[in-house]
């Protein structure tokens, strides 16, 4: 598996996520059984929020090995991996229909460790002090 996969189906998640709460704030609010402020502006706020993650995860897919990348990588895991404990804790003690975006977020955070410590690319500093 590759960063560039990894960071693609990132982008593809908060770009699903984004759009749908940024447009659509209403049916996410009844999907996860909460309850909307009048406006729905905070759903459509964290809309935003994932949109502008979905142009960082879709940018640093072609970007090749550096200090800046294995950044947006290191954040995206800790993203993805607090999202999905907070899906777990909602689908099992709060009862809410969070089992399918544990699952989504979960195959995330197995990719991001995956290209981060089990199979890491070489950065293009390691590979000149090898030359």
């Amino acid at each position: 598996m590759r960063p560039k996969l990894v960071l693609t189906a990132s982008a593809a998640a908060f770009g699903i996520f984004g759009v749908g709460w940024l447009t659509a704030p209403g049916a996410f609010y009844r999907y996860w059984a909460i309850v909307p402020d009048p406006d729905l502006y905070m759903g459509r706020r964290y809309g935003a929020f994932m949109l502008g993650l979905m142009v960082i995860s879709w940018l640093a897919r072609s970007v090749v090995d550096s200090q800046a990348r294995q950044a947006i990588l290191v954040g995206s895991l800790v993203c993805w991996v607090l999202t999905d404990a907070l899906s777990l804790y909602g689908a099992l003690a709060l009862r809410l229909n969070a089992w399918w975006p544990f699952v989504v977020e979960l195959a995330l955070v197995l990719g991001f460790a995956w290209v981060l410590f089990i199979r890491p690319e070489r950065g293009v500093g390691a590979q000149e002090g090898a030359a």
